[in-house]
């Protein structure tokens, strides 16, 4: 049997591969793409076997409905892991869901390594058409997708004709899938709207003054960093090398214009590395399928050991909050997980220990119109933190730039002090002097040689 005749044997309907999902399995969707077609029929299928199957899910999009405040009352046994996102942040706040933290890069090793009890019964997600050769690629945005498929019991696939082909190591054989579905969708979905941050733009031009030429940099997802790009943070430079486990669409936009080449990259020179990129044209697809950009898996995209070997690795990512010794959290309010991990953790260390590596973490000085400082005085209700502040290294806000590597508790304060809100300061001063000082210590002037006001 030839891999085209596989391929008819395993083209199921959405209500067949429903089917698939038995009761008392676990169901894993990831980051990066569901198999819409499928929902309606999953959520029926659930409810049918009395809600007798866990969801796991990175990220999930609103078509997980279960997910939603509007299905608390079925009951459904919902969890997240590494990632949440605004899809799964309701049921979090809600306290229906379940976290598993954990890092895109050691993600599989608890069912390699550690023995996990808790198998993958059912991985559902999209790729594309197979190709002449009968293997299918995941279009731009493989994430963990395929190391799911290859451990998974059951898995059904979703095939997409309008996912770009860009060069990738993540290709499966139609043989490694149990099952694939036809979308339902016809066309690429519209690329999402944009909401530049107010200071946005400020930040950018911080940011701009600690980049050089020649480095290797990684942006993270999120409300400030995302937009960097579009807002000037290369402006000037020369021969920026990628590899990141998101890549902005305003970094596409750079790669194919010239400014990010990767032509000075310490490893693999002149290949930009990501395992999610998404065009928002036919032009940018095109560019996609020849260009000199390659996909790979998230578990190797995102090793610390791999980020660490890049000299000159550049990191750049956001943060809810930074207490006065740099301890920085990203990923909740209080003990609510608001963000998750992502894949923060292991891009900051990496490019800290990095030959000549920055890590940068960028942040708005407030919240909450102003009411609520960022820079805190320390990590408050029990929030997480994301680095340990033996990591930190350049903090960026509106009001300037904190460099803490090798620098005292004392110091630091003083630097995070100086790019705090002015509002916010005093009070924030006063906490340093009584966590720091002796009683009656009068702290110098904050310093104003890496932190200024704007």
């Amino acid at each position: 049997m030839g891999w085209r005749d596989e391929y008819e044997a395993r083209l199921l309907s959405p209500g067949e591969a429903a089917r698939l999902v038995q009761r008392g399995d676990t169901l894993f969707t990831p980051i990066g793409g569901d198999a819409y077609a499928v929902m309606p029929a999953l959520i029926a299928r659930i409810s049918e076997l009395d809600r007798e199957v866990r969801i796991r899910a990175c990220a999930p999009s609103p078509e997980q409905q279960w997910f939603k405040d509007d299905f608390a009352a079925l009951g459904f046994d919902v969890n997240l892991e590494v990632y949440a996102g605004p899809g799964g942040r309701p049921a979090l706040e809600s306290l229906r869901a379940d976290y598993y933290p954990q890092l895109f890069s050691t993600q599989f090793s608890h069912y390699d390594d550690r023995g996990s009890h808790e198998p993958i019964d059912v991985f559902m997600s999209n790729c594309a058409p197979p190709d002449d050769e009968g293997y299918i690629h995941f279009g731009g945005v493989p994430w963990h997708k395929g190391d799911f498929v290859r451990r998974a019991r059951t898995s059904v696939l979703e095939v997409c004709p309008w996912l770009p082909n860009v060069r990738t190591t993540e290709r499966l054989h139609v043989t490694e899938v149990s099952a694939f579905v036809l979308t339902e969708t016809t066309e690429r979905p519209p690329a999402p709207p944009r909401a530049d941050p107010p200071e946005g733009p400020t930040i950018a031009g911080l940011v701009n003054g600690i980049i050089e030429d020649g480095d290797t940099v990684q942006i993270g997802a999120g409300r400030t960093s995302m937009f960097l790009g579009d807002l000037g943070v290369f402006d000037g430079k020369r021969d920026i090398g990628w590899h990141s486990e998101f890549t902005p669409h305003a970094v596409l936009e750079l790669m194919i214009e010239g400014t990010v080449n990767s032509s000075r990259k310490s490893l693999e020179p002149g290949l930009h590395v990501t395992t999610s990129v998404v065009p928002w044209n036919d032009e940018e697809a095109r560019w996609l399928e020849h260009g000199p950009l390659e996909t790979r898996a998230v578990s190797e995209v995102n090793q610390i050991q791999a980020v660490a070997r890049q000299r000159r690795m550049t990191s750049i990512n956001n943060a809810l909050s930074v207490d006065l010794t740099g301890q920085i959290g990203a990923e909740s309010l209080g003990t609510t997980v608001y963000h998750g991990t992502g894949g923060q953790p292991e891009f900051h260390i990496g490019a800290f220990i990095a030959p000549r590596g920055k890590a940068i973490t960028v942040l708005p000085s407030t919240a909450r119109g102003g009411e609520v400082s960022r820079i805190s005085a320390r990590v408050a209700d029990g929030s997480y933190v994301t680095i340990p502040r033996s990591f930190a290294d350049h903090v960026v806000t509106e009001h300037g730039v904190a460099r803490l590597a090798g620098k005292s508790q004392r110091q630091r304060a003083e630097e995070l002090i100086a790019i705090a809100h002015p509002d916010h300061r005093g009070e924030l001063r006063a906490a340093a002097l009584r966590q720091y000082y002796p009683a009656g210590w009068e702290a110098p002037p904050a310093p104003d040689r890496h932190a200024r006001d704007v």
